[in-house]
């Protein structure tokens, strides 16, 4: 996200993890660590037309490394969606209310999310 050099120095002294465009390495939902990993375009399995993967099961995110700048800004905000509404029991782990699959949904509050998180002041 759109933050400084000294900001992002600040954040690494306090213990947080995160990388110089801003994308958490790890973080907490509900008492579940979910990683975040860049994965090389050579290691990617999950298809041609996908750069990013919320994997329930290993509570990780995995991003194709080819994705840079505020792309990879909001392939992790699409993706932190899908973990938020897993997490919290709209997703196909308890199959309540699936709105985690609705794409165009999880994608509208990406977008929002990574623009609250870009903007902050």
């Amino acid at each position: 996200m759109r933050r400084s050099k000294r900001e992002i120095e600040g954040t690494a002294e306090v213990g947080l993890p995160v990388r110089s465009d801003g994308i958490p390495k790890k973080f907490q939902l509900a008492g579940h660590t979910i990683e975040v990993r860049t994965v090389p375009r050579g290691k990617w399995r999950h298809g041609k037309d996908c750069i990013g993967i919320w994997l329930p099961e290993k509570n990780r995110i995995e991003i194709i490394s080819t994705v840079k700048g505020s792309a990879r800004q909001q392939v992790w905000a699409h993706e932190a969606i899908h973990a938020i509404l897993d997490v919290a029991g709209y997703g196909p782990i308890p199959k309540t209310d699936d709105l985690s699959r609705d794409e165009q949904f999880v994608d509208r509050l990406g977008h929002l999310l990574q623009q609250m998180l870009t903007t902050m002041e």
